[in-house]
């Protein structure tokens, strides 16, 4: 663009009407004040406005509203759910007031039940802090928020679970840059799948069409992110692609089949380094390959995954569910980190 004097100079080459041009004047003034703005914008990073308007670069807010452009929303983060395991006097009311807690988290009872002769009744509640913080262990839960009458005692005999932080910026722009490849239009199996993985908690949907499934159903098979398949999130699966298909298929909607992928090894041990820390580091990794597999979970991959762990100097064996080969998949198969075993 210039500086300031440059575009001064280029101002007035152009005038076609008579002007002063000595410093100072009336018309220099204006020209020098529009000059000086527009010898500003150079200095304005125009690359990373761009950046924010690209699905590949955009980030936070900017990706937000790059995947509303194409009809995609970052998965928010959901509540966990817990099942409460309530004792009191028969007779007692159990209801959306009742509140138990575990360190400093509120789980909120989400029905009206009436304690029977029994002395006590399950119900279902509701972590009121959103993400994976609320998914509990069993039997943490067993403190009330306050004293309620005729209530003694509560627990969570089984853990919470489904609740999911919002989705991170990677996932939700490989979700985008996937619909873009698919041409997921006109409720194909493209488009099924990213109606399923829409729903927060899904890691991966499998669509099989109607010429498996029969005429007039859809199948979705999905996996929740770094846990098993609850009742709750396929009934959620369902419920929205019913709100969003254009036609009247039935949706069938069921969990894929989780496959443990055990793995055994043995290693010589960096000095400096103990067999928990690469235990850790290992399943981390191994994690994170294992929900990239198509269709094959290959046996020389856990050899790359164990020689970039920090401390392994070297892998003397290892076997991937007890054998030196590569486990073939099922397209409805989920594999997920089984039972791992290093030693040195």
């Amino acid at each position: 663009m210039g500086t300031q004097e440059e575009i001064i100079q280029r101002i007035n080459e152009r005038l076609t009407i008579d002007a002063n041009l000595l410093e100072g004047g009336f018309s220099q003034d204006i020209i020098g004040s529009v000059a000086y703005e527009l010898a500003n914008i150079k200095d304005v990073d125009l690359d990373a406005i761009a950046d924010r308007v690209f699905v590949k670069t955009a980030t936070g807010e900017d990706l937000d509203k790059v995947g509303a452009d194409y009809g995609i929303s970052r998965r928010q983060s959901t509540a966990a759910i817990v099942y409460l395991e309530i004792e009191g006097v028969s007779g007692s009311i159990v209801n959306q007031n009742t509140k138990a807690t575990y360190n400093n988290l509120v789980f909120t009872v989400q029905e009206y039940k009436r304690i029977g002769e029994g002395g006590s009744v399950s119900v279902k509640a509701k972590c009121e802090t959103l993400g994976v913080i609320g998914n509990v262990p069993a039997n943490t839960i067993t403190e009330f928020i306050t004293n309620y009458q005729g209530l003694t005692s509560v627990n969570n005999p089984q853990p919470a679970y489904d609740g999911f932080d919002v989705e991170d910026d990677e996932t939700y722009r490989q979700r985008i840059l996937d619909y873009l490849a698919e041409d997921a239009t006109n409720a194909n199996a493209a488009q099924y799948k990213v109606w399923a993985e829409s729903v927060s908690g899904v890691q991966k949907a499998v669509i099989k069409s109607a010429e498996t499934m029969g005429a007039g159903n859809v199948g979705v098979y999905i996996s929740a992110i770094d846990t098993t398949v609850s009742a709750e999130l396929i009934s959620n699966v369902k419920n929205y692609i019913e709100s969003v298909q254009p036609i009247n298929a039935t949706v069938i909607v069921n969990g894929l089949t989780y496959v443990d992928m055990d793995v055994n090894a043995t290693i010589v041990l960096k000095t400096g380094y103990t067999i928990e820390e690469v235990g850790d580091e290992f399943t981390e990794a191994f994690s994170a390959y294992l929900k990239t597999v198509e269709n094959t979970v290959s046996y020389f991959k856990v050899s790359d995954i164990l020689y970039a762990c920090s401390g392994v100097e070297d892998v003397t064996s290892y076997t991937l569910n007890g054998g030196n080969v590569s486990i073939e998949l099922d397209d409805t198969d989920y594999p997920v980190v089984g039972e791992v075993s290093i030693v040195a």
